[in-house]
């Protein structure tokens, strides 16, 4: 049993320390890749908020200045707008005190527009909310940023007259900004949702590995105690009468033998079960990731409807199939079937496979998208059996897998 004690005292999966941060901002001193996705993370976003930007450069264009005020105007955005890209990358690996005084230097400039542009400078201010919720890392901070810069889209309406703000525009940024900010909020709680369950799918694999190791432990001394305890008293009582009862002797011998081969055959048997994906460890894993997940789940209690050969591979496909419904289907209920040739998985989702939509998917049609399910397949047709999709009763995907009959 030591395998076991040894799996027990392995390092549990690690809490996400972020409660007051935002989960896609890195922390100050983390290592470069940690910064390289939150860095992918930023940019992806960073570009989608520049082309909205486009609309204020229209309205700029558009107004009464001469041409000497647009250019001015345009060069003093673009400079906002290269602070804006480059900002992260003088915030990354600084602690709290240090992105602050960035994203103040980026409030300084911003705030500096309106002298070159006018009131239509608030407009560019939502990159402000924007820059401070992605990177600051702290929920706090992006709050307060959003209060004043709301704060400051009203100062500007009221000083240029509420009726002039209205009809131009200006009025509305307030809003926009607060959405923008409520944005942040709900995908910083989103994101920090999915590393949660990330952490909690680790936590239950490591059980699961401690349970089939446990089992493995049990299945060897199952297997092997007994039968060399009754091998050594046979082996002992063949010795003592191979001069008194060599008849006797010759039987305990072939009683020998034959207990040796049991014993074989059950190692082996313990082997190949432990080298094979559990059916029912996968059973216990995909219930408490879809209740993770908040997904009404409906699922056998254990796996002993399938027959023997088809195990493995329905637990492989079962890892799967959970894991498109908790990641990509959007779902609120999941089902899970198991007869002794067929296992199906549905779910009342989008209808995503792999993370991309079904298509024209039918019942009976052969799986080919998606690196996870092309590898269903294949270890499906090592063992005679098929994938499909298609659109389930529940209304979303459906996953299935079955073996001809014999």
């Amino acid at each position: 049993m030591e395998d076991v004690t040894s799996v027990r005292e392995a390092p549990r999966a690690s809490r996400p320390a972020r409660s007051r941060a935002f989960p896609w901002a890195a922390p100050p001193s983390r290592d470069d890749a940690e910064v390289r996705v939150s860095r992918r993370r930023w940019y992806g976003g960073a570009v989608f908020g520049l082309l909205w930007q486009s609309l204020l450069l229209i309205a700029l264009w558009t107004d009464d200045r001469s041409l000497a005020e647009h250019v001015g105007a345009t060069l003093a955005l673009a400079v906002l707008y290269g602070f804006y890209l480059l900002a992260p990358e003088l915030m990354w690996r600084r602690g709290l005190v240090g992105r602050s005084v960035v994203v103040g230097l980026f409030a300084v400039c911003s705030g500096l527009l309106l002298v070159v542009i006018g009131p239509l400078a608030v407009w560019s201010w939502l990159l402000l909310v924007s820059l401070s919720g992605f990177v600051a890392a702290r929920v706090w901070v992006a709050v307060t940023v959003a209060l004043v810069t709301v704060g400051g889209q009203f100062a500007v309406a009221a000083t240029m007259g509420w009726d002039a703000a209205a009809s131009s525009g200006i009025l509305f940024a307030p809003f926009i900004s607060v959405s923008v900010g409520a944005s942040m909020l709900f995908f910083g709680r989103q994101r920090e949702a999915e590393d949660r369950l990330g952490v909690a799918q680790d936590e239950i694999t490591r059980l699961a590995v401690v349970e089939e190791r446990a089992r493995f432990s049990r299945d060897l001394h199952d297997v092997l105690g007994h039968t060399l305890t009754v091998v050594t008293m046979k082996s002992e009582l063949a010795a003592r009468l191979v001069d008194v009862d060599p008849a006797r002797a010759v039987a305990e011998m072939q009683d020998v033998e034959r207990l040796s081969r049991e014993a074989l055959q059950g190692l082996r048997q313990a082997v190949s079960g432990y080298r094979e994906a559990s059916l029912d460890a996968e059973l216990v894993s995909a219930r408490a990731a879809l209740t993770a997940a908040s997904i009404d789940a409906t699922l056998p209690a254990s796996g002993d409807a399938a027959a023997a050969d088809v195990r493995s591979l329905f637990a492989w496909v079962l890892r799967e199939g959970v894991t498109n419904v908790v990641r990509h289907a959007g779902a609120s209920a999941a089902r899970v079937t198991i007869s002794r040739t067929a296992l199906t998985i549905e779910d009342d989702g989008t209808g995503v496979l792999d993370g991309g939509p079904v298509g024209d998917a039918v019942v009976g049609a052969p799986v080919f998208g998606g690196n996870g399910l092309r590898g269903l397949r294949e270890r499906a047709d090592a063992v005679g059996a098929s994938v499909t999709t298609g659109t389930s009763d529940l209304g979303g995907f459906l996953l299935r897998v079955e073996r001809g009959r014999r």
